[in-house]
């Protein structure tokens, strides 16, 4: 599970071993060699012109100015698989010093062009210059791969040189660099033999040929490389046509074919019977062949120049000319395409002993041993789906869809659906999952536990991005089955324990029971990384960090979310579904503290990351963030078009869990009362007994604030009174004790409302947070002047909270602050103030001595910073006093 290379990806990053009596041409190292102060060389022919030949010649004799990456490219590249392997050719190259980002970079599903220009920038910052070779071009085809490479060559980066090496040249923009002659193009006509290199070859191969003979051989051919070592292999040039550049194929099939005709039934066999792979060791030969002399086999055909050479890098594995294997696999379908099958069956047998899963499956796919297919995927191959070698694992099973039954097979359906989910075609993946299980039930069978795996997994990924009130019983039916499967049955079942268990935690959050989430999270973060699953790692340590977030624990949660996001960031997958957590945390920390800007900053990374299909619940919290940005900023026409676009979302996911309806519902709560329509805020009821979870007390602090926007502190009271409902969310329980603040301070509690809202300074500061110390018409501002004074508050926090307003924008010079908070007495004395009543009516009225009116009077006056009645009457109304 581990990021590591394979044993084919090591066979395409190795280049052909040059064959005996190869002849070095100058002429072409000087074009080449030309190309190293150029951005592009393309070298360009058809079939049997020697261009990885001449390449890998130039490379091995010449001088370059750097490390060479060579990658062979394959016809099932995505960009995503492209850049993987490129990255990796760069490194088994050594041309990335330990200091590169590159090496650690690691393309995932959502691999684009924001990934593409970090690779670029680290490519810019190589100490030294690196050639990159990619051959086999024409086998790139996706427009996507085209696009990146155009994309690529249009940098211009001063320590790449990008050689490009096919049988035609991809739709690449090249005219700028002809305009600016900064590209090296070489074609069929350069890579094709003079006579004196006809001459020469017949003499460094040993062929004693007289002038006229070797001026009929260069005639005959035409200078055309394979057809000159074809002919030397013992073909009489009388017998051969001619070559006319146009229809070379044709004549390679027709020398070919004297070749194989010459040869011993025996030797026929084994390179028919080895055909059917790209390259081969001779252990794998003799699983294909039956020979045990498959290894001197090998290395006579190498010898005599047969079409077949060696790997330069893996000097024990072997690879035919593609002229020679064409005709070899052309052969063997026709004279006995039975036994093709058999021949896929034995070599994916043979990788299946070797821990090559992916090539494997390949080959099963190949010989429509579906059954084997799906047993290798849900034993062994399937989490590999997690890591950088998605796109291969995918293309290796490409070939299901070549079979006709492919829709009426259980086996293909489950193949195909793992396909879905690469595409991210997540509907077509629940519907083809449902298609696979009908099968197996009509069959009246007991379905494989490999088969049951897979489709457990299907709806794992289902619940995750579409209906995350299942995630926890979708989870628990995989967690029930891997738990008593032994290493034998499953391989895989130490990864699939971890993917499952780290979804039914992130469920277990969605359904509010975050203590019982925290520890399997911790738990899938250990082992996640000890075994080397990174995204499933990261996931865990993004939805702790969400946890962290809702308890109130921002700096936790910050450094959780950064550090998972930094680690992302260095491998390229910071838009992945698994890092979705963290972006929405650290949205809602930058909310709490009223760092309104910055948290729609990231809501916007959030929300693009997850544009295209992914974590459903990560994303609605993003979607509350930005409704929650709205409101804070008083914006009615983006409160209204954030709530649309929650809308939208909700209506495509149904029944949402706990935590999700109950933040939903909040958060309309919070937008109407915004507009200033409290009365229609929705509720959710009060709290009850056993429910003391972070949406009970979110519910209550809504209802609390509801009803002190209808002026009635008493219910406000009510709302909050479920003693330790907020004392395990930090952030809840600093907004409790400021709405009872305000709603003591209503009630003429003065030393009450004092308290709440020291208590609320206490749990805010040491965390950061600002956002519930915004807004309350005034109120607020009063209790936290008062809360100043009395404590000659002068830190740099108290500031910033005095400096807030509700749009979020620096507030005008303070008001008089009041120094210390009235007596319940002197409150009942500063009601009669506006009033025309004299101090001896006031006296009468309450029952007291015109003295003591007169002495709660000055302490009033004092208290509130002021000399008249007059002053004391506006400097209490200013703080909502009266």
């Amino acid at each position: 599970m581990s990021d590591q290379f394979t044993a084919a990806l090591t066979l395409r990053t190795s280049r052909a071993a040059l064959p005996p009596g190869f002849v070095q041409r100058q002429r072409l190292d000087a074009m080449l060699d030309r190309g190293v102060d150029k951005t592009l060389t393309v070298v360009t022919g058809g079939p049997g012109y020697g261009k990885t030949l001449a390449v890998s010649a130039w490379i091995n004799h010449n001088r370059l100015p750097g490390p060479v990456a060579w990658l062979t490219a394959a016809q099932s590249y995505d960009v995503r698989g492209l850049w993987t392997d490129v990255l990796n050719a760069l490194k088994s190259a050594g041309a990335l010093p330990g200091s590169s980002p590159l090496g650690e970079i690691t393309p995932g599903p959502t691999f684009g062009s924001a990934e593409l220009a970090r690779i670029v920038a680290a490519l810019t910052q190589l100490p030294d210059p690196v050639v990159l070779v990619l051959d086999d071009v024409h086998e790139l085809t996706d427009d996507a791969v085209v696009d990146s490479i155009s994309r690529l060559i249009e940098y211009r980066i001063p320590q790449l040189r990008l050689v490009l090496v096919g049988r035609t040249t991809p739709p690449l923009h090249l005219s700028r660099l002809r305009l600016a002659d900064d590209i090296v193009e070489i074609g069929s006509d350069d890579l094709t033999y003079t006579a004196a290199e006809t001459r020469r070859v017949c003499a460094v191969g040993g062929f004693t040929l007289t002038a006229h003979e070797a001026e009929q051989l260069f005639t005959r051919t035409q200078g055309w490389p394979a057809g000159v070592r074809l002919a030397l292999m013992g073909i009489e040039e009388s017998s051969a046509p001619a070559v006319d550049h146009a229809n070379n194929r044709r004549v390679a099939e027709y020398l070919l074919e004297e070749i194989l005709e010459r040869l011993e039934p025996r030797d026929r066999l084994f390179l028919l019977a080895t055909s059917v792979v790209e390259q081969m060791s001779p252990d794998l030969a003799r699983a294909l062949s039956g020979r045990a002399d498959s290894a001197q086999m090998l290395d006579m055909l190498v010898s005599r120049n047969a079409l077949t050479v060696r790997l330069s890098d893996r000097p024990t594995w072997f690879r035919y000319h593609p002229l020679l294997r064409d005709l070899l696999r052309e052969r063997l379908s026709a004279e006995n395409p039975d036994s093709v099958p058999h021949l896929y069956l034995r070599a994916a047998q043979w990788y299946v002993s070797n821990d090559e899963p992916i090539v494997a499956l390949r080959f099963f796919a190949l010989a429509r041993s579906w059954q084997a297919t799906v047993k290798m995927l849900g034993e062994v191959a399937l989490p590999l789906i997690l890591t950088p070698q998605a796109t291969a694992l995918v293309a290796a099973l490409a070939a299901v869809y070549d079979d006709p039954a492919w829709r009426t097979s259980a086996e293909t359906l489950i193949v195909a659906m793992v396909c879905d989910y690469q595409r991210h075609d997540f509907e077509s993946m629940r519907r083809t999952a449902d298609d696979a299980e009908r099968i197996f039930a009509s069959q009246g069978i007991p379905q494989p536990l490999a088969t049951r795996v897979i489709v457990a997994l299907a709806r794992i990924v289902y619940s995750r991005v579409s209906t995350p009130s299942t995630l926890v019983t979708t989870s628990e039916v995989l967690l029930g089955m891997v738990k008593d499967a032994s290493q034998r049955e499953i391989p895989a079942a130490t990864a699939y324990t971890l993917i499952a268990l780290n979804n039914h935690a992130s469920g277990l959050v969605w359904e509010d029971r975050f203590a019982e989430a925290q520890i399997e999270l911790d738990a899938v973060c250990v082992q996640g990384a000890h075994a080397g699953m990174t995204l499933t790692e990261l996931s865990a340590e993004s939805y702790s960090a969400l946890v962290d977030t809702l308890y109130g624990n921002l700096d936790q949660a910050t450094s959780r979310a950064q550090w998972a996001l930094d680690t992302a960031d260095r491998k390229g997958w910071v838009r992945e579904m698994q890092l979705l957590a963290s972006h929405a945390a650290l949205a809602w920390v930058h909310l709490y503290r009223f760092e309104l800007d910055t948290a729609q900053a990231r809501i916007d990374v959030g929300l693009e990351a997850s544009a295209q299909g992914s974590d459903v619940g990560c994303r609605l919290i993003l979607h509350f963030a930005a409704v929650a940005v709205a409101i804070a900023k008083l914006d009615a026409e983006a409160i209204g078009l954030t709530l649309n676009r929650l809308d939208v979302l909700e209506r495509t996911v149904g029944n949402l869990p706990r935590l999700l309806a109950g933040w939903s519902q909040a958060i309309r709560a919070e937008a109407c009362m915004a507009l200033g329509k409290p009365y229609e805020a929705p509720h959710g009821g009060n709290a009850t007994a056993g429910h003391t979870g972070f949406t009970t007390g979110l519910h209550q602090i809504v209802e609390a604030k509801a009803q002190l926007a209808m002026n009635d502190p008493a219910a406000t009271l009510k709302a909050l009174d479920f003693p330790g409902l907020f004392g395990r969310y930090r952030s809840l329980a600093a907004e409790a004790a400021i709405l009872e603040a305000i709603a003591r301070g209503q009630l003429r509690q003065d030393a009450l409302a004092a308290d709440n809202f020291e208590k609320a300074v206490v749990l805010a500061e040491p965390i950061g947070l600002r956002r519930p110390f915004v807004g309350g018409n005034g109120q607020i501002a009063s209790h936290l002047s008062r809360f100043r004074h009395l404590h000659d508050d002068q830190s740099a926090f108290a500031t910033e909270l005095a400096s807030l307003r509700s749009d979020g924008l620096t507030a005008a010079v303070p008001r008089p602050p009041v120094v210390q908070p009235l007596t319940d007495r002197e409150m009942a004395v500063l009601k009669y103030l506006p009033t025309m009543l004299k101090s001896s009516e006031i006296a009468a009225d309450l029952f007291v001595s015109v003295n003591t009116v007169k002495t709660h009077q000055r302490s009033i006056y004092r208290k509130l910073g002021v000399a008249t009645r007059r002053e004391a009457v506006e400097t209490a109304r200013s703080w909502a006093m009266l």
